[in-house]
């Protein structure tokens, strides 16, 4: 049997529009920390001006820069307690931290303390910052764990059924087996493979894969679909949907891997437009 999620991270950031209530992160979060009974980091990641306003004639961009800078750091402490309060509340152990660095420094940080995690859990499309894809990059290629991405709307539960998207790529595989606690949980697990923007003729048959999940007690099936138009992206979301399916289990793929990752066609997609939650691994 696997390990399950001991240690669970939910980032949180600046969002556009309050909140006076537990995101679906946040709740999803709650249930995975009681099914596994794992315990939970929540961070809020308030990045900071890299630079101040600076003026011979008067102190006002400066005092304005400060006062600004305290209104959103009270903001961020408030979404930051209201969040573990809600977690404890469920009767789930956590500790909290605010990191408020300027941007560079944010993404080195985040990346740290989520390297000695099990999972990261985070909202999609609420946040209210402009440079919300380098944060999601940074949590991908940076720390070696999968991330599961929320979107507004689902049902905070662990997953019953799950699609595995597969092409037998290394991140792939790294995907499945950093899902082991969830599709172990499932009821019910389809491996989906798509013929559109690569050629899989020729990857690791779906049937091993079933194989190395069977002996990990998870039963499978399989599907092999077309993507019309190439577009595995919108192939998978709709079988998601025909299959109600709860949640996407996929490697995260990038064309480059210089210092800034730039992520794959599929992954970029999923990413922007995904209706139930993702776990991703690279």
């Amino acid at each position: 049997m696997s390990y399950g999620y001991k240690n669970i991270l939910l980032p949180l950031l600046p969002e556009a529009d309050g909140r006076t209530s537990p995101s679906p992160a946040t709740k999803l979060v709650i249930e995975m920390a009681r099914r596994f009974s794992g315990f939970v980091s929540v961070d809020f990641l308030l990045p900071q001006s890299a630079w101040v306003p600076y003026s011979l004639l008067t102190d006002m961009p400066r005092q304005l820069l400060t006062a600004e800078a305290k209104r959103l750091e009270e903001g961020a402490q408030a979404n930051l307690d209201r969040a573990a309060t809600a977690i404890a509340d469920a009767g789930v152990a956590v500790d909290k931290h605010l990191i408020a660095l300027d941007f560079l420094a944010l993404l080195g940080r985040a990346a740290i303390r989520a390297q000695l995690q099990d999972v990261i859990v985070m909202d999609v499309g609420s946040a209210g910052l402009r440079d919300e894809r380098e944060i999601v990059e940074a949590y991908l290629f940076r720390t070696g764990r999968p991330l599961i991405r929320v979107p507004e709307g689902v049902e905070p539960t662990v997953p019953r059924r799950v699609l595995v998207a597969w092409d037998g790529s290394l991140p792939s595989m790294r995907a499945v087996r950093e899902a082991l606690p969830i599709l172990q949980a499932a009821e019910g697990v389809e491996i989906v493979t798509v013929k559109g923007e690569k050629d899989v003729s020729d990857i690791a048959p779906g049937e091993r894969l079933s194989a190395y999940l069977g002996h990990h007690g998870v039963t499978t099936r399989q599907t092999r679909l077309t993507a019309p138009h190439r577009d595995v992206a919108e192939t998978l979301r709709n079988h998601a949907f025909e299959a109600s399916s709860d949640m996407i289990v996929m490697g995260a793929y990038a064309h480059s891997r210089l210092q800034q990752a730039v992520l794959g066609g599929v992954t970029s997609a999923l990413l922007d437009r995904c209706p139930i939650p993702l776990l991703l691994a690279h």
